[in-house]
């Protein structure tokens, strides 16, 4: 249930983002154009020795061609398996690993009025990882955690208003707090595909 309030809350902010078309305010010196972009995005990432996939959303609001600002979210779409400990059990027990995260990004674009350019993104976020055992839903640990995410992004001006980009990515996760598996093992680079739709 968590999941698909996540991504219908991606969906809408998606939605508003698109819906934003570009405005210039003047005054006696200075001119400032504003757009915005949503849309989702699938990424592909090595969580605790195994492949993962997180499906999610970014949108937000473009300054002057250069910045944007916005929310970003993802949840992984499968449940990498391992092997770990229960309370009842020390060794060897087959467990399965959840992964949900939220916050706000920060974009930098080169050049976005070129056919092909490059972005480079930072998310900040904050979310939450749980372990449960395999094929059931008998969670033996959870924690929050906080996540820095940056990036770069090759994107393609396919059309004024559709932007899909590929994109590389570091994820640095801290202050998870669990015993089966650490920070480290929840860090990693991602690849991943954004389709990015608005007034850009």
């Amino acid at each position: 249930m968590k999941k698909i309030n996540l991504i219908i809350l991606l969906l809408a902010l998606s939605a508003f983002s698109y819906a934003q078309e570009i405005r210039t305010l003047t005054s006696s010196d200075t001119a400032k154009t504003f757009g915005g972009y949503g849309g989702p995005l699938i990424e592909f990432t090595q969580i605790n020795n195994d492949w993962g996939a997180l499906f999610g959303g970014k949108g937000g609001f473009i300054v002057n061609r250069k910045f944007a600002f916005g929310g970003v979210g993802m949840a992984m779409l499968n449940n990498p398996d391992f092997t770990g400990s229960t309370q009842s059990e020390s060794l060897d027990v087959p467990l399965q690993l959840s992964y949900a995260t939220g916050g706000v990004f920060f974009e930098y674009f080169f050049n976005l009025e070129s056919p092909v350019h490059v972005s480079i993104p930072l998310n900040i976020m904050g979310g939450g990882v749980t372990i449960n055992e395999e094929n059931t839903d008998n969670e033996i640990e959870s924690s929050g955690m906080f996540v820095i995410q940056p990036g770069v992004n090759l994107e393609f001006n396919v059309t004024k208003h559709f932007v899909p980009a590929v994109y590389v990515t570091y994820r640095q996760v801290l202050a998870s707090k669990l015993e089966n598996i650490d920070n480290k093992d929840l860090s990693g680079i991602s690849i991943g595909l954004i389709l990015k739709f608005g007034a850009f």
